[in-house]
C-alpha cells in the first residue's frame, strides 16, 4: 500500500466554494491554525486552480457547477460541507463528486481529518485508474505478444520460455516496452536476427 502524499500546505491553497459568511469565518479560523491558505469563491466566479490541493463546497448554498466541473477535470479532491448529515445530503455530495463530508460545527481537528481523508481517497482512486489503464493496455497487447512469441519460436527453434526471455531482454536493452516491440515485430515481416533485435531496432 502506497503512503499518502501530503499536499504542500505552505505553497498551495484550499478553495472554499459558496460558503456563507459564518462558515467562512469558522473555516478561516481553523485553517489559519493549520497553516493553510484559503481562497473563497462564489457563484462560478472565475478562479485560478493552480496550486489548489483541495476544495470545500457548502451544500446548502451551492451555486457553482462550472467550478466543480473544472475541479473534477483537474483532479482536485472535493469536500462537501453541510450542517445536516442526512441521506439526501450524502447523496447530493456524492453526485457532486465529493470524496469526503465535513459536518458542522467546524473544528480544527475535523477540518484536518476530513481534508486528509479526501486527499487520500482521491490519490487512491487515481492510482486505481492508472492500474486499470495499465491492465487494459496489457490485455489489448496480449494477442500481439502471442504472435511475437510464436514467431521467435518458429524462426529460432526455441520454446516459449526462451522466446519470452529473448523478447524481455531486448526490451531492457533498448529501454522499450514489450508492447511496442510486439507491434514492431507484427509490422516487420523480415526474419528476426538471432540476437532478437528486429530489423528496425536501434
Amino acid at each position: 500500500m502506497s503512503l499518502l502524499k501530503r499536499p504542500d500546505f505552505e505553497s498551495g491553497r484550499l478553495l472554499l466554494i459558496d460558503c456563507e459568511e459564518r462558515t467562512l469565518s469558522a473555516l478561516h479560523k481553523s485553517l489559519q491554525r493549520l497553516g493553510i491558505t484559503a481562497l473563497a469563491s462564489t457563484a462560478d466566479a472565475p478562479v485560478a486552480l493552480e496550486h489548489c490541493f483541495a476544495a470545500v463546497v457548502e451544500l446548502e448554498h451551492f451555486a457553482s457547477p462550472q467550478t466543480l466541473r473544472q475541479l473534477e477535470a483537474a483532479g482536485v479532491p472535493l469536500i462537501a460541507l453541510t450542517a445536516h448529515e442526512t441521506l439526501s445530503q450524502i447523496q447530493r455530495a456524492i453526485e457532486l463528486g465529493a470524496t469526503a463530508l465535513l459536518n458542522k460545527p467546524i473544528t480544527q481537528g475535523s477540518v484536518y481529518t476530513t481534508l486528509m481523508m479526501a486527499i487520500g481517497l482521491q490519490q487512491r482512486l487515481a492510482a486505481e485508474r492508472d492500474e486499470r489503464l495499465v491492465l487494459q493496455r496489457r490485455l489489448s497487447s496480449a494477442p500481439l505478444l502471442a504472435q511475437a512469441l510464436a514467431r521467435l519460436m518458429a524462426e529460432h527453434g526455441i520454446d516459449e520460455a526462451a522466446a519470452y526471455e529473448r523478447l524481455r531482454g531486448l526490451s531492457m536493452r533498448l529501454n522499450r516496452s514489450l508492447e511496442s516491440l510486439c507491434v514492431e515485430l507484427a509490422n516487420d515481416r523480415a526474419p528476426v536476427p538471432s540476437t532478437g533485435i528486429p530489423r528496425g531496432g536501434r
